[in-house]
């Protein structure tokens, strides 16, 4: 079996790796084992994980743990997206040198964050579904893990174990509200294919009936999934998207305001401006002079 060590994926004095990596369709990834702890997270796609010989199907929103030791593979069928995050064990506890002999690997990443959570945390490769808001707020947290890792500017470490700890917690929490079981897992589990066609279509004219021929539920069952897991309606979260990233072009490019709101989806020069401010407090130009 393949065995993948630390010191090829780690450097040392850094003790985590972020990947952002992509497979393409029918691509399969042959069974491995690490000495380092690894979370996978699923962007965009489907899949199938093999951890030490149990099947997990995953999609946007599953985070996959893998302890050192598990051996696993994976499989998809169309394009995956996902992150890796590779930790070794004692990344987070360097300030808190603790005897953990007793417990899992895992588990020496922080032992006090462990401790927090009375031991209900399994010690052993699990999923975790993040669904709905919990899944964009996680999407934002590895955004900003990624950046401060490949910038790599002064006090990236300190950053990035302040992020970890954070993620670890979010995980942790998720884990068990998994377990629990919660209400609306149909729901939660349609969501994250919605979010990614309204991503890959916003620049479009796109309504709730694009989203009920995608995922063959009613508008306003799709409607009431918006509101319920991301306390936003359908609208106001194609909005966000369209402003986000007029928001970036604005403040990235030279391209005119005009041309902006068109290349976002919105055709109408007045509506653009009228939304952006409303959403912003500031025009488009004044947005781009602040910098």
């Amino acid at each position: 079996m393949i065995v993948l060590l630390t010191g090829d994926y780690i450097e040392h004095d850094e003790k985590v790796a972020l990947q952002k990596l992509s497979c393409q369709p029918h691509e399969t990834f042959p069974e491995h084992t690490h000495t380092f702890i690894e979370l996978v997270y699923i962007w965009r796609g489907t899949g199938t994980q093999l951890i030490n010989g149990q099947g997990f199907p995953v999609q946007r929103g599953d985070l996959i743990w893998i302890n050192p030791g598990d051996y696993h593979s994976f499989t998809s069928p169309g394009e995956m997206q996902y992150i890796n995050l590779l930790f070794e064990p004692d990344f987070l506890s360097e300030q808190e040198r603790t005897t953990v002999s007793d417990l899992p690997a895992s588990y020496e990443l922080s032992p006090a964050l462990f401790r927090e959570f009375g031991g209900k945390v399994p010690g052993t490769a699990c999923h975790v579904s993040f669904r709905g808001k919990p899944m964009l707020e996680l999407e934002g947290l590895l955004d900003a893990m990624m950046e401060e890792f490949t910038a790599k500017k002064e006090g990236y470490r300190s950053m990035l174990r302040g992020y970890t700890t954070l993620l670890l917690t979010r995980t942790f929490r998720m884990m068990q509200k998994n377990l629990a079981g919660t209400e609306h897992r149909d729901a939660c589990n349609v969501l994250p294919g919605l979010l990614t066609y309204i991503e890959e279509h916003y620049t479009d004219r796109i309504t709730l009936q694009d989203l009920s021929r995608e995922s063959f539920y009613s508008p306003y069952y799709i409607g009431k999934i918006f509101k319920e897991q991301l306390g936003s309606t359908f609208t106001e979260y194609v909005q966000e998207i369209r402003l986000r990233e007029a928001k970036r072009l604005l403040l990235e490019t030279d391209e005119t305001a005009e041309a902006i709101g068109r290349s976002v989806g919105y055709p109408d020069k007045t509506q653009f401006y009228r939304i952006f401010k409303q959403a912003f407090g500031l025009t488009p130009q004044q947005m781009r002079k602040q910098g």
